[in-house]
């Protein structure tokens, strides 16, 4: 009787501490020319964003060299612009918290792919 009282709360902790490790994902639209061919139907580029509103996760599939991520609010302003490396993994910790309405943008001054939260 104690072993299932002691798994029930393992259980429940791990029900309540599950979600604050959740992502939202951004749904890129837009078209990337990659330089190679892949198999993979996929954008090369996946975006998601924290539940704290403050992290942007980029996710890219190919080397795509340095590419400009900018975020504007439901009105048009630029809240955030910076030039990344495309790298695996990039996370970008926001000084503001992304709302809904906010466009997420990516350029390599080319191909332009874009995203609302």
């Amino acid at each position: 009787m104690n072993t299932f009282r002691k798994i029930g709360c393992l259980l429940l902790i791990a029900a309540f501490s599950f979600p604050c490790f959740a992502k939202k994902r951004i749904h890129l639209k837009g078209k990337w020319s990659d330089r190679f061919r892949t198999i993979i139907s996929e954008q090369s580029i996946q975006a998601w964003v924290e539940d704290n509103n403050k992290d942007l996760l980029l996710e890219f599939s190919a080397n795509l060299g340095t590419v400009e991520v900018t975020i504007t609010n439901s009105v048009g302003e630029v809240v955030y612009k910076q030039s990344v490396e495309a790298q695996p993994s990039v996370v970008i910790s926001l000084e503001e918290e992304m709302r809904d309405g906010d466009v997420v943008l990516v350029t390599d001054g080319e191909n332009v792919i874009y995203g609302s939260l």
